[in-house]
């Protein structure tokens, strides 16, 4: 491994000293960059143990070979735990549990939950793609497949219909000149000090509830001054701002979505300085991961977003040869509430209604109307439709009024939506490319098990693609930090992915 490490003061000049010089500083405000690099390969250690399907943790030491004393338990699987890299060599249909590196920081920039892991799209680029490639992304999220993608030097296309993601993304395929941004946010921090002008831009339901009156000012101080600034800078300030938003809510710390627990120890009283500190950090943290990630040779003009924003309608004339992403999980979480706080702050959307119709239009949406969902949907599987009839029915658990239906409608709409979009990229996809996704396997709703994976697999069997290669990766972090009914839902025990074949 090799390291640079550099020091900066809050003085600008000396910053760009440092940066050049190498100079360190003891005195004064300090933090610390450290840009990281591998310059050797790293070698996959693999080793076999078999163990119980619902042991949690399954890390022991790996320098040797262990079976597990539950063996011959018929629930067993076997596990292939690998060290850092899943190796293009995997055999097909293998169960792993991975033994994860330090990520770069650049992949956790920015709010978005159940983010995918940087591993899986690194095996896949390296197994099926070539430096030629021209990559798919369709649910960006927070643009981990994007990034895999540029370190290896290929040309990507994403879309997300998030506007939280969309600026995430943005970030993070932009360079940009990031000591000229500190010295802005600088300038914003110290003018924001002194301003008294407070205005009242944003409305949203409950917004007294969720935000002390002195944040809400400091809020508004800081985003005025991030609109009156070099629009170059703007999404880095703005990613940052995000993160301000959602830290000084009183949304308890830790949480998906928004939620006071009377168990959380109380939300502290704030005032305008903790936001204008928070807003210094955050943006402190958005360089010093972006420098990480500028020392990787990738090329501005090698991304595109998709003009449609839409993965059901990817719109443009382009093709691509490959596809890896991550596609909702359905029933698990509502991107757009879970942001909601962003987006308002940020005008994204200007009022409650604009936000449930950016909702509306989520793969997996709730938004539906009951006269809508009071209909069975039948999306032409078998065995998926006798499922679906299973919730809307009540069979294995009988919901508050109306939420059985409704859950059998998301059910059927996701699929659809989900067939819409495998119709959408076998058009955009060059014959013999590729399409890989990773989904939770299994999905638990209203106390029927909803094979997700292998649902999704049969639906774009039928459109013409041909399954080549699985492996399932167990997940140890199982829960989202949001109340759930374990007779109503349950935890995903694997993420499986599959690489299916225009053929």
């Amino acid at each position: 491994m090799a390291y640079a490490t550099l020091r900066y003061q809050e003085s600008v000049e000396t910053f760009r000293r440092n940066v050049s010089t190498g100079v360190r500083s003891e005195t004064g405000f300090v933090y610390r960059f450290q840009f990281l690099y591998c310059t050797s390969s790293i070698c996959n250690l693999l080793y076999i143990k078999y163990m119980h399907i619902n042991q949690l943790s399954i890390f022991t030491d790996t320098s040797q070979i262990e079976i597990s004393s539950d063996i011959d338990h018929p629930k067993a699987k076997p596990y292939i735990e690998i060290k850092y890299n899943i190796p293009i060599d995997l055999p097909n249909g293998s169960y792993i549990s991975l033994h994860r590196n330090s990520p770069l920081k650049v992949y956790s920039l920015g709010f978005q939950p159940a983010k995918t892991i940087p591993e899986i799209p690194a095996w896949f680029l390296q197994k099926y793609t070539s430096q030629s490639s021209v990559i798919l992304e369709p649910f960006a999220g927070s643009g981990t497949s994007i990034i895999e993608a540029l370190k290896v030097g290929r040309k990507v296309f994403w879309s997300d219909n998030n506007p939280l993601s969309q600026l995430i993304c943005r970030v993070k395929t932009t360079r940009l000149p990031l000591i000229d941004i500190l010295a802005a946010s600088q300038k914003i921090v110290a003018e924001a000090h002194i301003e008294k002008t407070v205005t009242n831009s944003v409305n949203f339901s409950n917004k007294d509830f969720w935000f002390q009156q002195e944040v809400q000012a400091g809020l508004e101080i800081i985003k005025r001054k991030i609109f009156l600034s070099k629009l170059s800078y703007q999404t880095v300030l703005l990613l940052a701002f995000a993160s301000t938003v959602r830290k000084c809510s009183d949304m308890n710390d830790g949480l998906i979505l928004a939620a006071k627990r009377s168990n959380i120890k109380e939300v502290p009283q704030r005032n305008r300085q903790d936001v204008f500190k928070y807003f210094q950090f955050y943006v402190d943290k958005i360089i010093e991961a972006l420098s990480e990630w500028y020392q990787f040779d990738w090329d501005i003009d090698d991304v595109r977003e998709v003009p449609s924003q839409d993965a059901r309608n990817l719109d443009g004339n382009w093709l691509c040869d490959a596809v890896v992403t991550s596609p909702p999980y359905i029933n698990a979480i509502d991107y757009i509430w879970a942001s909601k706080f962003e987006l308002h702050w940020l005008d994204f959307v200007r009022n409650n209604q604009q936000r449930l119709d950016l909702s509306s239009q989520e793969i997996g949406t709730e938004r539906i109307p009951s006269s809508e969902y009071k209909q069975l949907g039948k999306t032409g599987n078998h065995t998926l439709d006798n499922l679906i009839i299973e919730i809307f029915n009540g069979d294995k658990y009988k919901a508050s009024k109306g939420q059985n239906h409704l859950r059998a409608r998301v059910v059927y709409k996701y699929f659809m939506d989900m067939q819409q979009h495998f119709y959408s990229c076998y058009h955009k996809l060059k014959t013999g490319g590729y399409y890989c996704f990773a989904v939770g396997d299994v999905s638990k709703i209203c106390g029927v098990e909803i094979p997700v994976a292998d649902s999704l697999n049969d639906i774009a069997t039928k459109l013409g693609f041909q399954e080549v290669f699985r492996f399932h990766l167990l997940l140890k972090n199982r829960k989202l930090n949001i109340p759930r009914n374990v007779n109503w839902a349950g935890t995903i025990k694997h993420d499986t992915i599959i690489v299916m074949q225009k053929s």
